[in-house]
């Protein structure tokens, strides 16, 4: 028969099952379960020059009476057994050892603390960390919120190839202050999908299409994490006008199972090559039509010398143009996937351009840096055009700002334009991360 059942086609709505819950309830000052809260201690930054040693017992993790975990970071010189010396206490906890799940929904009622330099944060790990390290192990950060951006809520996978400041990521902007009462923090997690969650209500996803050529390290069990930082590379460092104690509430943490999940081994596999063999292809470069953007990972066809100066050898980013020696890693933005990052002053790349009409344009790059970055410039048949870039802390490496280029006077049809590295920044040592350049009438 021709005839194919609809139910044999039809996915399944998701049933989902509790397999994790903590409510907090319990007499005021008490600490959080030790047999379901394990604990990171010390104060060694933890990879991002954080400024707090995390504590044990209930000095810094505690019940409120009231039906919530408090976890307060303070003020205060604090050593832990590691013999490090911080000048912050506070928290982090998490289910590892006790609690780790493959695929499913995971969720947090919480209560955001804000002030510069404040990052909490609702995040899991694989729980294979011990065998094969970070970022190999996968790392989904279900909420970061910096505390000076009380309006900004972020969703980011880390593994091999997009970890650090090319890891892959989603944000919700312009929400209402996040600081100002509870909301919940969730992500529903399938074999080559993530969805992120505010309040019940999506604000983008993440899937295995994202990664392009890289490893796809999300279907192993993960556990989960809360924790409240103080300082660090992304958020910055407390500065005069941020207050202790603060406090991130956390009035539930809950996991779910889809008991209508059906796991397809075989097609997954099938499409994990699949993707990999189109990620390897070596693209088709077209010229850039102008006005329009000239996005930065598009550099023309010619390999090195011609196409392209990179003072380091291979790919650090390695997920588009693997290989080139360019370094170009995943960008988070929604538009553009790719961005070339680890610049360095003395670096250069050229485009070909196809410009429309003869006449002035207006440029506007989109940038990005964990610090004050450094500068670069465009060239047109060795004679600058635009203005020389100089590229902000933008407070992250995936956080994008669209800074000013200059005017750009452009003949008709086909030619070069070149991307000049001229200075790193003070810190970063990078020029910075760089996305596209606009050219508008």
């Amino acid at each position: 028969m021709l005839v194919t059942s609809m139910c044999a086609l039809a996915v399944l709505a998701p049933k989902w099952k509790l397999t994790f819950s903590q409510e907090f309830e319990g007499p005021k000052g008490t600490a959080p379960d030790p047999a379901v809260w394990a604990r990171d201690l010390g104060g060694h930054g933890f990879g991002n020059n954080e400024m707090e040693s995390y504590t044990d017992g209930n000095k810094n993790a505690f019940l409120n009476g009231s039906g919530q975990l408090v976890i307060e970071a303070r003020k205060e010189p604090t050593k832990g057994a590691d013999g490090i010396a911080k000048d912050y206490s506070s928290a982090r906890l998490k289910t590892q050892g006790t609690f780790a799940q493959l695929y499913g929904k995971f969720e947090a009622r919480l209560w955001l603390p804000k002030g510069q330099g404040i990052w909490p944060a609702f995040w899991m790990l694989g729980d294979n960390i011990g065998t094969v390290g970070w970022p190999k192990c996968g790392e989904i950060d279900i909420m970061e919120f910096l505390g000076h951006d009380v309006k900004t809520t972020y969703g980011t996978l880390h593994g091999p190839g997009y970890s650090g400041g090319a890891s892959i990521q989603r944000k919700l902007a312009g929400m209402e202050d996040l600081s100002a009462g509870f909301h919940t923090y969730g992500v529903e997690w399938e074999p080559e999908e993530i969805r992120f969650y505010l309040d019940g209500k999506s604000f983008g996803k993440l899937t295995s299409e994202d990664v392009g050529a890289d490893e796809w390290v999300f279907n192993k069990p993960q556990f989960m994490i809360l924790n409240l930082a103080v300082g660090g590379q992304w958020p910055g460092y407390p500065d005069a006008t941020t207050t202790f104690p603060q406090r991130m509430l956390v009035d539930y943490v809950k996991a779910w199972k889809d008991e209508n999940l059906v796991v397809d081994e075989a097609a997954i596999e099938k499409r994990r090559l699949a993707r990999i063999a189109r990620a390897n292809q070596p693209p088709k470069i077209d010229p850039i039509k102008v006005p329009g953007d000239l996005v930065f990972a598009n550099f023309m066809p010619g390999g090195a010398g011609v196409a392209y100066k990179d003072n380091d050898p291979g790919n650090n980013g390695g997920g588009y143009r693997k290989t080139e020696g360019v370094d170009i890693g995943a960008s988070g933005d929604g538009l553009n996937k790719w961005s070339v990052g680890w610049t360095a002053a003395g670096e250069w790349l050229n485009y070909i351009v196809d410009v429309e009409a003869a006449g002035t344009y207006k440029g506007t790059a989109r940038v990005a840096s964990e610090g004050d970055g450094g500068t670069f410039h465009f060239e047109l048949d060795g004679k600058r055009v635009g203005s020389t870039v100089t590229v902000p802390n933008t407070g992250g490496w995936t956080n994008w700002r669209t800074v000013d280029a200059g005017t750009f006077t452009l003949p008709k049809g086909k030619s070069i334009v070149k991307l000049v590295m001229d200075t790193n920044g003070p810190k970063t040592n990078s020029v910075g991360n760089l996305l596209l350049l606009n050219l508008a009438k």
